[in-house]
């Protein structure tokens, strides 16, 4: 595995101490955290406190905490709005099916927060959730980190298919009362700067039964950011396009929602800085071995809210809709009981330094649709004002139409 590779795939262990020090401090519940964090360097329990390592969820600084806190409510708000929206029910589909896919999920419990109830929206749909990332971090989740999520009450099973590569239908069972949820949750292993096309054939496959027929959310949390630059066009085409270009044999009317949580640079002093860091990692700026440089990654080459809003139209969503983080904060994406919550857990010495960290961070949600029955959901849901499903204010957003 290469070392940018390795860089890449580590900073799924970053992310889950951050999450993990948020719980702990009472920003938000996850049951599931903890064991999902456990083998993480600083997730161990027993070195909290002064003798906690510099990368120790302990040792965060609380401008961490309080903007992991707000990425967390603002990826949830986006997926129970599209969980909660309003479709004109097809009779080709089972009433209110819906399709979760989490691209570069790492160490991600959002699947079992819903599942378990922490989260609304698996009452009233039946949800089909996929979960896509390098197969070494897939093995790792459906043969260890799953393992030890077993919510009381419940086994951890799953199953791998060797037609898909590194890939599994995974499950939790009732091992006392009957449980009637019926979410099926898949695990893929997949190269995101590989064809997407092949992605396609993955989900496709009978042993995951992804349907394009049915509405669906790709969710991306600090993922494109990583990705060579036509690489992630090239995804976004075909995520907005629903596989549509390798199922020329299957042609349906489809709603593709994509939601976005990435950084932007902002071609500012700050926003150099966090590249800086990115290439002392090895993530950016990195050369081939013959001298010549690699193609810039996605995060070079969107800098801006407008830049990723501008993409998102140009690589097929009719609509997109974004937000640097905060205004996510101040004007509703983060309710005003997540945020009172955010105050009771700890203060911020530095609120000028959190404004600024919040700005290079934002928010955006894209919506593609065939067929006339999706165009007022698509609108909905990318809509502002007092009634915007996920909290877009007028002014404080930039709404694009392609």
């Amino acid at each position: 595995m290469a070392h940018s590779d390795r860089a890449v795939i580590s900073t799924a262990d970053d992310a889950v101490l951050a999450k993990l020090s948020c719980v702990e401090k009472g920003y938000y519940q996850d049951a599931f955290i903890h064991s999902m964090a456990k083998g993480v360097k600083g997730a161990n329990r027993k070195s909290y406190g002064s003798a906690g390592g510099r990368n120790s969820s302990s040792s965060m600084e609380p401008i961490i905490r309080k903007g992991t806190h707000a990425r967390v409510c603002a990826v949830d708000k986006a997926i129970s709005a599209f969980l909660s929206l309003q479709l004109e029910e097809d009779t080709s589909n089972a009433k209110g099916r819906r399709q979760v896919v989490i691209l570069g999920a790492g160490r991600d419990t959002t699947y079992l927060r819903y599942r378990f109830g922490y989260q609304k929206g698996f009452e009233e749909n039946q949800v089909d959730w996929f979960e896509v990332d390098h197969p070494f971090v897939i093995e790792q989740k459906a043969h260890t980190w799953l393992c030890n999520c077993d919510p009381a009450g419940y086994k951890y099973n799953s199953e791998m298919n060797v037609a898909t590569g590194v890939s599994y239908r995974a499950s939790f069972s009732s091992q006392g009362a009957s449980d009637a949820n019926d979410s099926t949750y898949h695990l893929i292993g997949h190269d995101l700067r590989s064809p997407p096309s092949s992605l396609f054939e993955k989900l496709s496959d009978p042993f995951h039964g992804y349907d394009r027929s049915i509405p669906t959310i790709f969710v991306m949390e600090c993922v494109i950011m990583y990705l060579p630059d036509e690489a992630s066009r090239n995804l976004l085409r075909y995520l907005a396009d629903n596989g549509a270009e390798a199922d020329q044999k299957n042609q349906v009317d489809s709603f593709v929602t994509i939601a976005m949580y990435d950084p932007i640079p902002n071609n500012d002093r700050f926003g150099q800085v966090m590249l800086n860091n990115l290439q002392k990692r090895g993530i950016t700026g990195q050369t081939h071995e013959d001298g010549e440089r690699r193609e810039q990654l996605s995060l070079e080459r969107t800098p801006t809210l407008s830049d990723h809003l501008a993409k998102l139209n140009k690589c097929g969503f009719d609509i997109a809709v974004g937000c640097h983080m905060m205004d996510a904060y101040d004007y509703g994406i983060v309710s005003i009981d997540d945020r009172r919550r955010a105050a009771r857990c700890e203060m911020l010495d530095e609120l000028e330094e959190f404004v600024l960290l919040m700005r290079h961070y934002c928010l955006c949600v894209g919506v593609h649709s065939t067929g006339d029955r999706y165009k007022a959901a698509a609108a909905t849901l990318c809509s502002d004002g007092k009634d915007s499903p996920i909290g877009f204010q007028e002014g404080s957003c930039t709404i694009v139409h392609s």
